[in-house]
């Protein structure tokens, strides 16, 4: 029976030490938290301002964010010219874009009201050009995307950061009349950000 106690105390000491010495991989972050928010960005695709629209939501650590997002349009244009059926003709087709994948970023001194805000965007996605009856093949594509601006402590919970930055675009070979420096262009972006920040909130 003795024999029994001392060896439950030695291991419950040696758990209690373990214990102690045990280290997480959170240990070393002192602001954790997490956000999420639409994100509208303005660009030129085939020579026309256009917005996408989307959003994303990450976690925090520290002045570090990692997470993911989604975001695209269909709002530009493009004239066709096509032989039909012996007939050529100028057909009109809506260009749809549309992207998603990492999202990570560096937000310095989060905790004053007007501070450096800089993110990187790496997606995949594709880009096809629709029309009701006339289809033609789509071009799956890569997007890297890095921005850098400000941003603004609207409240503790909710932040907007004003960004501008370049969308390089590969991947499109197939779309007529389009290539990638079609859909490359600088970018100007309005990031809506909810949720919780760490300590940096107070």
């Amino acid at each position: 029976m003795n024999r029994i106690m001392i060896v439950l105390i030695v291991t419950s000491l040696s758990v209690v030490t373990l214990s102690a010495q045990h280290e997480s991989l959170f240990d070393d972050w002192e602001n954790l938290g997490g956000f999420g928010g639409p994100i509208l960005e303005f660009s030129s695709i085939n020579g026309q301002l256009t917005a996408d629209v989307g959003g994303g939501g990450a976690l925090v650590f520290d002045e570090f964010f990692l997470g993911g997002y989604g975001m695209g349009t269909d709002y530009p244009e493009i004239v066709i010219t096509r032989e039909i059926d012996g007939a050529i003709l100028d057909i009109n087709y809506d260009i749809d874009f549309g992207h998603g994948g990492l999202w990570m970023g560096y937000v310095q001194q989060v905790e004053r009201k007007t501070h450096l805000y800089t993110d990187l965007k790496i997606g995949w996605g594709r880009a096809e050009l629709e029309h009701e009856k006339y289809q033609l093949p789509s071009d799956r594509l890569f997007v890297l995307s890095p921005s850098a601006g400000i941003e603004l402590n609207m409240t503790s919970y909710f932040k907007i950061a004003l960004t501008g930055g370049y969308r390089f675009v590969r991947g499109i070979s197939r779309l007529p009349d389009l290539d990638n420096q079609d859909f490359s262009s600088p970018t100007g972006s309005i990031t809506f950000r909810f949720g919780w920040f760490g300590l940096g909130n107070d």
